[in-house]
């Protein structure tokens, strides 16, 4: 079925999806066991995830939850953000407000967003126009393997305009969240 995709004319003929027929999807459990996440219109499978995939999603999200008591900001592990046509489920992102704010409404931006990508590259690079178009003014591609943080700043017109690669040895501060830093290289230590 996936060989369709090579069919020149297939792809131009995709149907997309819209964020409301998603939704109705959802609330019909039609992706009950099925783990995807809507990407400008399209539905795309969720990669598993590997064991260092599980860690440092979860010391970041242990690092930002700690960095951000009592900051008005509500850190979040895996769970999506709408935006225009798109839901993607950043593996960890720091949204301004409170959990009860989000108990019936999904956010629309984010501070700061993270994704670690070890099998996931290339689809994590085309989730920043995504997040560009919602202003989410830092994001972070973390790259275990090869040991670089790639960060995007400064969105504009659904790009980044500053794009740089930072290796695991040096710390990164973030640009929105004063006073957090992280270090690649001392995670995998750890």
């Amino acid at each position: 079925m996936l060989e369709a995709l090579d069919i020149p004319d297939i792809p131009k003929r995709v149907a997309p999806i819209s964020i409301d027929r998603y939704h109705r999807m959802i609330d019909l459990g039609v992706f009950d066991g099925w783990n995807v996440e809507l990407l400008n219109g399209v539905l795309v499978e969720k990669m598993s995830r590997s064991e260092l995939h599980v860690f440092l999603v979860d010391l970041l999200f242990e690092l930002l939850r700690e960095h951000c008591v009592n900051s008005g900001l509500w850190v979040r592990k895996e769970d999506p953000i709408t935006i225009g046509n798109s839901e993607p489920e950043p593996d960890v992102s720091v949204v301004e407000g409170t959990r009860a704010e989000f108990r019936r409404v999904k956010p629309v931006t984010a501070r700061f967003v993270v994704e670690v990508a070890i099998s996931s590259l290339g689809i994590d690079r085309a989730k920043s126009s995504d997040y560009a178009r919602a202003d989410v003014p830092e994001y972070w591609i973390i790259r275990p393997e090869e040991a670089l943080i790639e960060v995007f700043r400064r969105p504009s017109n659904g790009d980044y305009a500053e794009v740089t690669e930072i290796s695991a040895d040096e710390t990164l501060q973030s640009s929105v969240l004063p006073g957090f830093s992280f270090n690649l290289a001392a995670a995998l230590r750890e």
